[in-house]
């Protein structure tokens, strides 16, 4: 037994040096590639608690700082495991390829090297040796070369409802703090969708026209112009905070010694783009369904025989890509003793920068009142094809479903329903009757009832109350018709309801959704209020819808000012600590819109 415990703790005592001794590294990282004059960061990381860290000689650049020690350790499934980073500030003083040797660390009585770095430093006017930016990443005129943003879309010519990307993003050469007073693209002309659900901008380092550039995507969308001609896609503006290094006397001793930081709002504008967006050309078919792109039909019947009153399931499915969000149901011929209801639409749709794609099921429930043999089709689907500049049809022959006699139908083979088969009357109880021959007692002129007051009221009260009953029902259809109406009536409601939403969100700290979600509320609010189509929205038709309804300028700087902020908080860091201002103040913007409106 004592033999069996010796070898189980030799055995587990191996396994725990081999795991200590593996687990035992210390790494180094850093850029590849800089550019000459850039200051730029490597840090040498161990994963356990070390000692005595050894950096190596750093001739071939310029240290400005360092070593910076920070430790961080982590609690997981009952373990703790912790990590120490030594890093410095170093700055690249000339052009050339450079090799940083290992450093070392002390680990547990044993001296543990770490991998070398490599890193490359063109010069600062030098274009590198192979990149893939875009063209259109220069600045704009006007913008500084140190800091400006660019609107950069994947085509400036398309055909009506082809998919456009657009990428809204900010180059910078000095270090960011923060983002103020954004005023993004309206994009009016385009449906949008937006692709990034990033709830911070991550930056990463490009190379443009030979400088290299911390570059961050701000917003990526996808656009699809609803109309021919020039569209214009407004400039992104924003404000940008940038933190820069002072010299000379500050607040204290550190500061006048090694000189200070100071924080400045520098204000940028984009530029702004035009995408000329050609019609579709002659010969559209009358089926069209609207959509720009790559696509296909599918229709199946779920079964091609049933009995009169049994329903039947049809299935259209598009599928493909393109905007499948603006499909409406086919313009289908049903026979006419075929009772259709509304279809019923689920989707299998995703959005990535590539566009929209996947399938858009409509399901109709089919119910034959007769029996017969019918035809359920036949099917077609047109779209327009932007790279082979052409309207494409897909066709698929009709179902042929046979219905069958159900109980207690009759067939509706003719116009004239023929009672000549016995089979098709029944008999039930004593239906069929004598006639009484002589005269009823309300007819011999003696009964107090007949020819009174409440006689002629019995009579007219029913046909009083059935006109007042058609009057109120076609009233309450012409309300139903004025779809204008009806939407501005539950506007406010709809709106309350998203704000429910919301604070749920905020109650579960989701911040990107809780944003979002405040978004739409307002949007969908405006929209629905005053009768603007969602792709025609923007803060200037907001602006000037409120001006045309007399709503104040102060009521109207106030609800912009709300969408810009929830617009764009999700981005800033700390966005979580204003959501509870942003939702008093998102609600308090309906309801001065709706005071006034």
């Amino acid at each position: 037994m004592a033999q069996r415990f010796t070898y189980l703790f030799a055995f587990v005592l191996v396994m725990l040096v081999s795991a200590v001794s593996h687990a035992q590294e210390l790494t180094a990282s850093g850029p590849s590639q800089v550019q000459q004059g850039q200051r730029f960061q490597v840090n040498w990381t161990v994963n356990a608690n070390g000692s005595g860290f050894i950096a190596p000689e750093i001739t071939d650049f310029q240290v400005l700082g360092g070593p910076n020690q920070s430790t961080s350790m982590q609690y997981v499934n009952g373990s703790m495991s912790q990590s120490i980073t030594y890093s410095y500030i170093l700055l690249a003083a000339r052009d050339g390829e450079f090799k940083i040797e290992p450093a070392k660390i002390k680990v547990g009585g044993k001296i543990i090297e770490s991998n070398p770095l490599k890193i490359k430093v063109l010069q600062a006017n030098s274009a590198p040796e192979a990149t893939t930016q875009k063209t259109q990443a220069s600045a704009p005129q006007g913008s500084s070369s140190d800091l400006f943003a660019r609107v950069e879309v994947s085509k400036t010519n398309c055909y009506l409802g082809e998919r456009i990307t657009a990428d809204l993003k900010i180059y910078s050469r000095v270090t960011m703090v923060n983002f103020d007073d954004w005023k993004m693209p309206s994009f009016e002309g385009f449906w949008t969708k937006e692709t990034t659900s990033n709830q911070q901008i991550q930056l990463k380092n490009e190379v443009i026209d030979g400088i290299m550039y911390q570059t961050g995507l701000i917003k990526q969308m996808v656009l699809y112009p609803q109309k021919s001609g020039e569209i214009v896609i407004d400039p992104l503006e924003l404000s940008v905070i940038i933190r820069e290094r002072t010299s000379g006397r500050g607040r204290s001793v550190f500061d006048q010694f090694f000189g200070g930081y100071q924080d400045s709002k520098r204000p940028i504008k984009s530029n702004a783009v035009t995408i000329n967006v050609k019609p579709f050309p002659s010969g559209k078919p009358s089926d069209f369904s609207g959509l720009t792109g790559k696509l296909n039909m599918k229709a199946t019947l779920d079964k091609s025989e049933t009995k009169a009153n049994e329903a039947v399931n049809l299935k259209i499915t598009v599928s493909g890509e393109g905007n499948l969000y603006q499909l409406q149901p086919l313009d289908l011929a049903f026979p006419p003793d075929v009772e259709v209801y509304d279809p019923k639409t689920s989707d299998n749709i995703k959005l990535s920068p590539s566009g929209i794609s996947g399938s858009r099921t409509f399901e109709y429930v089919l119910i034959p009142r007769y029996a017969g043999d019918f035809k359920i089709g036949p099917f077609a689907f047109s779209y327009f094809d932007p790279a082979a500049k052409e309207f494409r049809t897909i066709n698929q022959d009709a179902f042929d479903l046979i219905v069958t006699k159900g109980d207690g139908e009759i067939t509706a083979s003719s116009p004239a329903i023929n009672f000549a088969n016995k089979e098709d009357i029944k008999m039930l109880g004593s239906d069929i009757r004598y006639i009484k021959q002589g005269q009823y007692p309300i007819l011999n002129g003696t009964h107090f009832f007949y020819r009174s007051v409440p006689f002629y009221a019995a009579i007219g009260l029913p046909l009083i109350l059935f006109t007042l009953l058609i009057g109120y029902a076609e009233y309450q259809k012409a309300q139903g018709k004025d779809v204008v109406k009806l939407k501005s009536k539950r506007a406010t409601g709809l709106a309350k309801k998203r704000l429910t939403k919301a604070k749920k969100l905020w109650d579960d700290n989701q911040t990107a959704s809780f944003y979002e979600e405040v978004f739409k509320a307002l949007t969908e609010y405006v929209a629905s209020k005053f009768a603007i189509p969602i792709s025609e929205l923007s803060k200037d038709r907001i602006r000037s819808t409120f001006a045309e309804k007399t709503i104040p300028d102060d009521v109207a700087n106030t609800f912009i000012g709300v969408l810009d902020k929830t617009e764009f908080a999700r981005f800033a860091p700390g966005a979580d600590k204003e959501m509870g201002s942003v939702y008093d103040e998102a609600l308090d913007a309906i309801v001065k819109v709706e005071n006034h409106a």
